[in-house]
């Protein structure tokens, strides 16, 4: 009888034990599910952390981007600078243009001069000028539409500007480099051509802020008769540049 007791404790003892073991009721299982909880809290943290690095990343390319971007704004303006520089050096070596617009018929021909512009203060190689810090090259563009009542010439050298009391007219040698510099030349065309335009350069040795000029047709004889055409004067000025 007492060898059965103790089985049946026994059993009885190990059927307890199962049912702990099922329901979780020893120490050891009850430790059990907090091994993944912090599996869980670490993952998050190292999730956490990714994040943090991801941000801090972002931060630094928006920072790099940001001073990309101002580096290239700085040398676009120092860019910008320097074409203005290098427009106002070549503005420097040109000559000013300044509108006269001034007109003039001559009863006697026909003729209608018009006195356009001039450009003022060109550099220039004529022989007058060097070592001449008081002279002034100037290039005077002209009109003209001819008369039917005469034929000849209009000539270049009838426009002429006041140089300290005297009047000059066509620098013949200057021509060649105010074509290079893209002016058209007035050759002193046949009033049978028409309608002429272009620009004659005048040299004189002392310029002042404005200039006087004239366009002044001598007297003609007319072929075969003993009748003359007088002098025809027209006065314009050039202003300051």
């Amino acid at each position: 009888m007492s060898r059965t007791i103790i089985a049946r404790g026994a059993a009885l003892a190990a059927a307890t034990m199962l049912a702990l073991t099922a329901c979780g009721g020893t120490d050891e299982t009850t430790e059990t599910p907090d091994a993944p909880a912090a599996g869980v809290e670490e993952q998050e943290d190292a999730d956490t952390g990714a994040e943090e690095d991801a941000e801090a990343g972002a931060e630094e390319d928006t920072e790099a981007d940001t001073s990309a971007a101002e580096d290239d704004a700085a040398e676009e303006d120092a860019s910008e600078e320097d074409a203005e520089g290098s427009e106002g050096a070549d503005a420097a070596g040109e000559g000013a243009v300044v509108e006269i617009g001034t007109e003039f018929t001559d009863e006697e021909t026909g003729d209608v001069i018009t006195i356009v512009s001039a450009v003022r203060h060109n550099p220039t190689e004529y022989y007058m000028a060097s070592d001449n810090p008081d002279g002034e090259m100037i290039y005077l563009e002209v009109m003209v539409t001819p008369g039917d009542v005469y034929g000849g010439v209009i000539s270049q050298r009838d426009f002429l500007l006041d140089d300290d009391g005297e009047e000059v007219n066509y620098a013949a040698s200057a021509d060649d480099e105010m074509i290079e510099a893209g002016f058209e030349y007035f050759d002193g065309p046949s009033r049978r051509d028409g309608e002429a335009t272009g620009y004659i350069p005048i040299y004189v040795e002392t310029t002042g802020d404005t200039l006087q000029g004239a366009y002044v047709r001598p007297e003609m004889k007319i072929l075969g008769e003993d009748e003359t055409v007088p002098e025809f004067r027209g006065e314009f000025e050039i202003p300051a540049a």
